[in-house]
């Protein structure tokens, strides 16, 4: 079993390099999406797909209520197993002002498939954009229906379907990366009076990485060397798992306990990792401490300023982030307790007083699932409400918590929260328990593949603490540090992602040129027996990046 997975991953590296190499005259992935409410509906993408000149029909489903309506479906032929699907279309809706549509995918007599959703409103068309992954599942039709069941009206306009075979997908993903995550640069190497040379030798090594992908950790790592080095060969930032959250803080009221943040924090400014800090409140009451539960209003009131304020005295400008309200569109303790305006307090008071720091609002369930409480259209006009209200929000955090990860929903979420122009953040990643190790890892890589090719996605963190020898709900070793398949994973990706170490000579210009992941260089050149070293950085840019060197 062992040899056959190391022939699987092999071939699927060989897979990528294959196809970054090959001409291709396949559809361009479309990366187009749209969040506000339109008066008309736009052209279709991809020209309606194999969708394209087609009309819905319609058909008679009985609800759960017993209730029999008409609902829209698209009838499919020669969907084709293994391929990947990408839908999208304009919806409006009459008989209530808003609902949300939902799209899936299969029969009426057979198990669902969410293909994606849309908050759709009266009067103006809104856009729905997702996908699936043909699989077993019997796919007649795409059908379109209210998640509420209320009993409306659902206008249906440049509906697209477009195809990918597993090979196309990966080749768009593959080029989406290169334009997002690298940079051409060209090195000149002269002598002190500007005469280019050619043949100097040249050898390049990425050493740092601009990307950030990290992992949990928790106080399971303090102290722990191995798993300390273990973290270090291949992670750039962190996050603690509990450590700085209310019930461990201050499990009760007044008795402040910061040591393990303390320590956990004293190894990432050792070994310069960024972090971010998660979290300050969380809405579920569940994990809200009980003394906090059990204050008046006016005592919670000074509560949650006291914890704020410890919290920014005590760590100002040591988190990149924070995570400042978690899972507001699921619970709403503090909002329930202190009014409507609770969070945009929050994020007041904490910008105030860590003006540097990016406040993110943090959710689960926007990207992984369609959940009808936490579509991405009301992550969206919860971010705008709040923003339009004055707050310093400037994060867009999506936890990442997978069952099956579906490929295409996944990147046309993305797509449409991109729209906001805020950094995006996977921020707890991992995948379910009930499935196998090997299985874990394979819709591991499928996410991980999704978020780091998205060019507004500017981190991802694995939600992989180590705590008495298990983990949330994925781990990336055993308890031995040895990889599992999620940590094979994880090193076969960072070696990816990696521009690695170059060596060259230049050529009849004194000129030598590659193609580099973002990040920090270093450089050294010899002519002649001079040697000399350098250094230079690769930032976002679509220009080519030019560095001289003298000898």
């Amino acid at each position: 079993m062992k040899r056959m997975r190391g022939q699987a991953m092999f071939s699927l590296s060989f897979l990528y390099w294959m196809l970054s190499v090959s001409p291709y005259d396949g559809p361009l992935y479309d990366s187009s999406a749209f969040s506000e409410c339109k008066q008309y509906p736009e052209n279709p993408l991809y020209g309606g797909g194999i969708l394209k000149d087609k009309l819905p029909e319609f058909q008679l489903f009985t609800r759960e209520d017993g209730i029999t309506v008409n609902l829209p479906i698209f009838k499919l032929q020669d969907i084709t197993p293994g391929t990947i699907y990408s839908f999208s279309t304009w919806i409006k809706i009459k008989n209530a002002d808003s609902a949300v549509i939902t799209a899936s995918v299969g029969d009426k007599d057979s198990d669902e498939l969410c293909v994606g959703t849309v908050d759709a409103k009266a009067g103006c068309w809104s856009f729905l954009k997702g996908g699936f992954v043909a699989s077993s599942l019997n796919i007649s039709s795409i059908y379109l229906k209210n998640s509420d069941e209320q009993d409306l009206e659902i206008e249906i306009a440049s509906a697209s379907l477009q195809p990918f075979t597993e090979q196309q997908w990966l080749l768009n993903q593959q080029t989406k990366i290169n334009m997002a995550r690298k940079r051409a640069v060209t090195i000149h190497i002269s002598n002190k009076q500007g005469v280019r040379l050619e043949n100097a030798s040249l050898t390049v090594e990425q050493v740092s990485k601009d990307f950030l992908l990290g992992s949990a950790i928790a106080y399971t790592f303090i102290g722990n060397t191995p798993y300390q080095d273990w973290f270090l060969e291949r992670f750039n930032a962190a996050v603690f798992e509990d450590e700085i959250k209310w019930y461990t803080t201050e499990p009760k009221q007044g008795q402040l306990n910061y040591t393990l943040a303390d320590e956990l924090l004293e190894f990432v400014r050792r070994n310069q990792i960024t972090v971010r800090g998660h979290n300050i409140f969380w809405e579920d009451p569940k994990y809200t401490p009980v003394w906090v539960q059990n204050l008046t209003d006016s005592e919670l009131k000074s509560a949650v300023n006291s914890r704020i304020q410890s919290l920014m005295s005590k760590y100002k400008d040591e988190f990149v982030h924070w995570d400042v309200n978690n899972e507001l569109l699921h619970f709403n303790f503090y909002e329930q307790r202190l009014g409507p305006n609770a969070t945009l307090e929050f994020y007041r008071t904490v910008h105030q007083q860590d003006p540097l720091a990016t406040l993110f609002l943090n959710e689960f369930n926007v990207v992984e699932t369609c959940d009808s409480t936490s579509t991405v259209d009301k992550y969206i006009a919860k971010i705008r409400e709040l923003k339009e209200d004055g707050m310093s929000m400037n994060g867009i955090g999506l936890e990442g918590h997978f069952g099956a990860p579906n490929p295409p929903r996944i990147r046309a979420t993305l797509d449409k929260l991109a729209t906001l122009g805020l950094p995006i953040w996977l921020t707890e990643v991992d995948i379910s328990d009930t499935f196998s190790k090997e299985t874990q890892g394979i819709y591991l890589e499928q996410v991980l593949r999704e978020g780091f090719s998205h060019a507004a996605v500017d981190g991802i963190m694995l939600w992989s603490a180590i705590r008495r020898n298990k983990c949330y709900r994925m781990c990336l070793t055993d308890p031995d540090l040895n990889n599992l398949p999620t940590g094979n994973v994880v090193d076969k990706l960072l070696k990816e992602w990696d521009t690695g170490v170059l060596k060259g000579q230049t050529d009849d210009h004194g000129s030598y040129s590659f193609y580099g992941f973002l990040g920090e260089y270093k450089l050294t050149a010899s002519y002649g027996g001079k040697v000399v070293d350098a250094a230079f950085s690769l930032s976002p840019s679509h220009e080519t990046k030019h560095f001289s060197v003298q000898l």
